[in-house]
């Protein structure tokens, strides 16, 4: 069972995807999260606060990983990996993928939102570099950097024009990931 505060964070999540930035306020997320007017501001008092909540929630669900089982060894399995995470990220994370590319517009002219996301950025890279190391890159950070940069690249890309269809999207994905990880094997 989740707290009336992640019930909020969930619909401001799922406001900023629908909405965008723009559309962010409290009475939108008190309906997004099916609460009573005011809910929101009780637990946020402001929208910088709000805002601050999704940048932590969102780092919160991208860390679940660590609780799954570890990472692939195998580099095959590793890229299989994360173009399993990118296929999420287009079709049953879509809403929280589009709640991070709007806070990260945001976060151009918001310098306290650029570091907390980049410190959530960082967090995640550092997950990802061990997944890497594990795979038995040698510069795990760097190839942890390149690879992220891809997938987000073309995840931003995929939500934009397509694929949209789970085998495509893998299809699409599996030989840019292959190749950054390969370049960092020596394949």
């Amino acid at each position: 069972m989740t707290d009336r505060r992640t019930e909020i964070l969930d619909g401001a999540l799922r406001v900023l995807a629908e909405q965008g930035m723009r559309g962010l306020t409290h009475r939108a997320v008190d309906g997004a999260a099916g609460l009573a007017q005011g809910s929101t501001s009780y637990y946020f008092r402001s929208r910088s606060a709000l805002v601050a909540g999704c940048v932590d929630r969102l780092l919160e669900l991208d860390l679940l990983i660590e609780a799954a089982p570890p990472a692939p060894t195998d580099p095959d399995e590793l890229v299989e990996a994360v173009v399993g995470v990118g296929i999420s990220m287009v079709t049953t994370q879509r809403h929280r993928t589009l709640a991070r590319y709007e806070l990260s517009l945001a976060a151009v002219r918001d310098p306290q939102l650029r570091v907390a996301l980049t410190r959530g950025g960082d967090a995640i890279r550092a997950v990802v570099a061990q997944a890497v190391g594990g795979a038995g890159v040698a510069d795990a950070r760097t190839a942890a950097d390149e690879l992220a940069a891809t997938l987000d690249g073309m995840v931003f890309t995929a939500l934009v024009r397509g694929p949209h269809e789970p085998a495509e999207l893998a299809a699409w994905l599996r030989p840019a990931l292959a190749h950054v990880l390969g370049a960092h094997l020596g394949r």
